[in-house]
């Protein structure tokens, strides 16, 4: 375990990662290319996206530091990337756009207050986390996705008036203080590595867990076995003399020690205001009542109609409808799997049910002629006791 914060290991991760970054750009802009011509055009014609949705989109993979931690996380194979991007595109099409709206868990300390190696500091409260409803983790889901624009403003930022340094992680300051032994619920943490991670890898540079006890060892100890080796070590357990040597009075809350203001309200993205200004109050994500940004709120322009639906006039393949236009139908991509599943499914419907009737024939024949050699068996075996 990780007890004071390692910051010459801080430095080597983050020098590792900016020289991965630096060395495979060129790699990064290629599969942006591919992406824009190829998987996006085919996501368009797929789900008949309108022009607001395609827009969304085009702006997801044209963040070059998300793209990269896609590549880095999949240990730079190009197609094992495409389909986790792919995938990742056609879920926030389909799901994170509808989801509810931002959690008020993480809070991030404004630009340009950040840690030494110039990554944002975001706070969480576990004992929040690990009490919330499935709504709030979806809320959860978003605020990620805010802190991804945030890093990209930050990038933006950079490119036009400061040094041009990438900014590609935050530090996530985890507080225990308040959290309850008998609350600690494991699946949380396999909700994450499920649900989030895939979709937003490697944002995390490092974790620090504040207010951590003996109490919490066994936790931990279970915990680090569901995760991978390079992130438990990116892991501490600093107390705030540590936590304070590290990022400096001025860069901390009052909460724990610094000379900032207290976190008090949710995080609220505000990607409008310049980054050069030091601002007063925390950067926050939308309360509940404010429902979801902008760039997030989508409608539904189409519909997807079922491959095998008496409906579907292309039977047996994806189709989708439009909403806005019911007569136009678009038929989805004709793979060779949908047809050997259909031809299946069609096989199965009509020779299913004679099939079970004659596996239950079969059985209940097998039955009965091993009962009946039973009896036989049996019988003999009284004859010849009988007359033996």
């Amino acid at each position: 375990m990780n007890n004071r914060i390692a910051r010459s290991v801080l430095e080597d991760n983050h020098k590792r990662l900016i020289d991965q970054y630096k060395t495979n750009l060129a790699d990064v802009c290629a599969l942006q290319s591919t992406l824009n011509d190829e998987i996006l055009s085919h996501v368009v014609q797929e789900f008949a996206l309108s022009d607001a949705d395609h827009t969304w989109a085009k702006e997801w993979i044209s963040d070059t530091a998300t793209i990269f931690r896609f590549l880095r996380h999949h240990r730079f194979v190009r197609s094992f990337a495409l389909e986790a991007i792919h995938t990742t595109l056609i879920w926030r099409l389909n799901a994170l756009r509808f989801f509810a709206p931002c959690s008020a868990l993480l809070h991030c300390l404004p630009p340009p207050i950040c840690d030494p190696l110039g990554r944002p500091l975001v706070f969480l409260r576990l004992s929040e986390l690990l009490t919330c409803k499935q709504t709030m983790l979806d809320g959860l889901l978003i605020s990620l996705d805010h802190l991804r624009i945030h890093l990209r403003s930050l990038n933006t930022f950079n490119n036009e008036f400061a040094n041009g340094e990438v900014t590609l992680q935050c530090i996530l300051v985890i507080d225990l203080e308040g959290l309850a032994i008998q609350s600690v619920n494991l699946k949380i943490l396999t909700w994450f590595m499920k649900e989030a991670v895939p979709r937003y890898p490697g944002m995390l540079g490092a974790v620090f867990f504040l207010n951590y006890s003996w109490t919490y060892a066994t936790t931990w100890s279970i915990a680090k076995c569901l995760l991978p080796k390079s992130a438990v070590a990116r892991v501490f357990f600093p107390s705030r003399e540590e936590l304070l040597q590290y990022c400096s009075v001025s860069t901390l809350p009052s909460n724990y020690g610094g000379a900032f203001s207290p976190l008090h309200h949710p995080l609220k993205l505000d990607g409008q205001k310049n980054c050069a200004s030091v601002a007063s109050h925390e950067w926050c994500m939308p309360a509940p009542s404010n429902g979801l940004p902008k760039s997030l709120h989508r409608q539904h322009s189409s519909v997807s109609i079922p491959p095998r639906s008496s409906l579907n006039p292309f039977f047996g393949y994806p189709t989708v409808a439009s909403l806005s236009r019911p007569h136009m139908v678009q038929q989805g991509r004709r793979r060779k799997r949908d047809l050997l599943l259909t031809l299946s499914v069609l096989w199965w419907r009509r020779w299913g049910t004679r099939i079970i009737v004659l596996f239950y024939f079969l059985v209940t024949v097998g039955l009965t002629r091993k009962k009946v050699r039973r009896v036989l068996a049996w019988m003999l075996g009284a004859l010849n006791s009988a007359f033996g």
